[in-house]
């Protein structure tokens, strides 16, 4: 989080989300906090926003931002807005990059690290449910960042492959991380959320619609090398997030399927207009020489966060870091480690959350990022 993060929450309660006015907004700006307070004048010349945006924006107030901020940290989600440098780069090339990400878990290292989107049907069959589970296993077990939507059918087992495979896994969601949409798959996403990150670019209650699942889907592409769709008929929103993909000029990949079967037809139509054919994990790793497999073990060591020794923090906040740990710890714990009075420490925690050296999670625990 930084200190712009409010005002890129503001933005999007104003004027909606998967807008490409934020990254235009972004790059015109040297903060939002200038752009914020700047009020309609300054607003008007940006030139990028019409005058319903203007008005959008004057009645909307930044509380409503601080608001969701408190939920987010109450429910340990992290928010990682367009400056922060820990927003994907790979995401943020894409046309409509979300202003805000809100995150549970830990994102992936997207700028080392293979990231194959793998999308499908509900409605899958027993030949994709085996394919997705197959591919996405085989996949995780080299070191490849499974990316899927977290929905049932072609998309859970693609997660449950990668989990199985003690792999990482990305769900991007199409609906605030704590709305109650397919709540029987909730175990999944914690489960995730342990080995990756459950994502969304809308705030924590925000529900789904028919809206939403196509939004999120360019967000499913944007962080992937390239995309798989494993089943999907003539019809299936799958195929949306394929054109996407190639918008963004990311692979597209799709399993052949039997030619009888309807939820083969837009698989079968992918490979007929030009998309690579899967028939296993080797055709979709061919295709990127430039990243280095690894074992689940070499893996796992390269993932341990370690404490940095470039930081420019106070007194204090140094001391506070020091005790830190990769594993959760609680306030109280750290504070019995620093010898520093807890109000102390807590501010101490603000700092350093903002310098993107630490998260909260749940519960009032902090690890090192």
């Amino acid at each position: 989080m930084t200190t712009d993060t409010k005002y890129y929450i503001w933005l999007t309660q104003a004027l909606g989300y998967s807008s490409p006015k934020f990254k235009a907004l972004y790059k015109l700006y040297d903060s939002m906090e200038e752009f914020y307070l700047g009020g309609e004048a300054e607003w008007r010349l940006s030139g990028v926003l019409s005058g319903k945006d203007i008005d959008a924006l004057s009645s909307c107030d930044l509380s409503v931002a601080y608001d969701i901020l408190s939920q987010c940290n109450r429910q340990g989600y992290t928010v990682v807005s367009l400056d922060d440098p820990a927003y994907p780069k790979r995401l943020f090339e894409i046309f409509d990059p979300p202003a805000a990400l809100y995150i549970w878990g830990r994102l992936p290292d997207f700028e080392h690290l293979l990231s194959i989107g793998m999308v499908g049907t509900r409605n899958a069959t027993a030949y994709g449910k085996t394919a997705a589970h197959i591919l996405a296993g085989s996949l995780s077990k080299i070191g490849v960042v499974i990316t899927s939507g977290g929905a049932v059918g072609i998309d859970s087992e693609c997660h449950t492959g990668a989990l199985e495979a003690d792999g990482v896994t990305v769900a991007v969601l199409g609906c605030g991380l704590s709305h109650r949409y397919l709540m029987h798959q909730q175990k999944m996403r914690e489960a995730i959320s342990q080995r990756g990150a459950v994502v969304s670019e809308y705030p924590p209650e925000y529900p789904a619609s028919m809206f939403t699942f196509p939004e999120r889907n360019r967000i499913i592409s944007g962080l992937s090398n390239g995309v798989v769709v494993v089943e999907a008929g003539e019809r299936s929103g799958s195929l949306i997030t394929a054109r996407l993909a190639a918008e963004q000029n990311r692979d597209v990949f799709a399993v052949m399927g039997n030619i009888t079967s309807p939820y083969s037809q837009g698989t079968n139509r992918l490979i007929k207009d030009g998309a690579i054919p899967v028939t296993g994990y080797q055709d979709i790793i061919d295709c990127y020489p430039q990243y280095q497999v690894t074992s689940t073990e070499e893996r796992m060591i390269a993932k341990i966060p370690k404490h940095r020794t470039d930081i420019d923090v106070s007194d204090n906040a140094g001391k506070v870091y020091s005790v830190i740990t990769a594993e959760p710890q609680h306030i109280d714990v750290i504070t019995e480690k620093a010898g520093i009075p807890v109000n102390t420490v807590l501010q101490c925690m603000t700092e350093l959350e903002l310098e993107g050296l630490i998260s909260a999670d749940a519960g009032r625990m902090y690890k090192l990022i």
